[in-house]
């Protein structure tokens, strides 16, 4: 298959194509779910869907191990150009790595002020440019309003889409009247939209929980494969 196929026929053009042409700059979406479920898989596949495209991507990592980020693109995009048979793999890969950038912060020394001026020094003085913000292994349970307010900001002023993966209490599924569970729902208003990753038994589910101000909340009919990691369409009555 061709590249240009590849980005007609990728399963994340049905999630686009639900919420009316996709999260959209200034905006801020989250995959939330239990640990270990596939959040990192998600935001990995979207990246690669960006990249493909031939945008940047800047990738923010809170988590312990910055070694692991580079392996799961590279799994993940394995398993893109497998599974789809994409022709020049190898070539096409090498042409995207250029516009992924990712910058890691220890979790232990959360500073959003450091995190906004190595994110100004890279687009202005390094001249990266990105259409799209991943950030992944905030710890959401210690996070305040105002920090989410943060990338809000960023958001808004550098004009890029910024998805996140946040994990939910390890405690059972503690929702609000709305649906949405803890603790993404002290941030309901800042997110545009909302992902739930639902474990099922041979495959995990992506549920819509907000689409940015609609109160018509339709089926994503996608499902995260938990052997390859990939988005795939699902079939109805699955």
């Amino acid at each position: 298959m061709l590249k240009k196929e590849l980005m007609k026929r990728s399963p994340i053009r049905i999630l686009e194509k639900t919420i009316n042409g996709g999260l959209g700059a200034g905006n801020l979406g989250v995959f939330t779910a239990r640990k270990g479920v596939g959040k990192t898989a998600c935001l990995v596949h979207f990246a690669l869907d960006k990249l493909i495209f031939g945008q940047r991507v800047l990738h923010i990592s809170f988590a312990d191990d910055p070694q692991h980020i580079e392996t799961w693109y590279k799994q993940v995009f394995h398993e893109v150009s497998s599974t789809y048979k994409l022709a020049d793999q190898q070539d096409i890969y090498n042409q995207i790595l250029p516009n992924r950038l990712i910058l890691h912060f220890k979790q232990a020394d959360l500073d959003l002020n450091l995190a906004e001026l190595s994110i100004n020094r890279i687009i202005h003085d390094g001249s990266f440019v990105p259409e799209m913000l991943i950030v992944d292994g905030l710890p959401f349970e210690a996070l305040s309003y105002e920090d989410i307010k943060f990338w809000k900001k960023i958001a808004r002023e550098k004009m890029v889409e910024i998805w996140f993966s946040a994990s939910l209490h390890r405690d059972g599924l503690d929702v609000d009247e709305k649906g949405i569970p803890a603790p993404i729902n002290k941030f309901y208003d800042l997110f545009s939209v909302i992902i739930l990753l639902n474990p099922c038994q041979d495959y995990v589910d992506l549920k819509l929980l907000k689409d940015h101000d609609s109160t018509d909340l339709k089926k994503l009919r996608l499902k995260l494969d938990p052997k390859t990691l990939l988005i795939a369409n699902r079939r109805l009555g699955n």
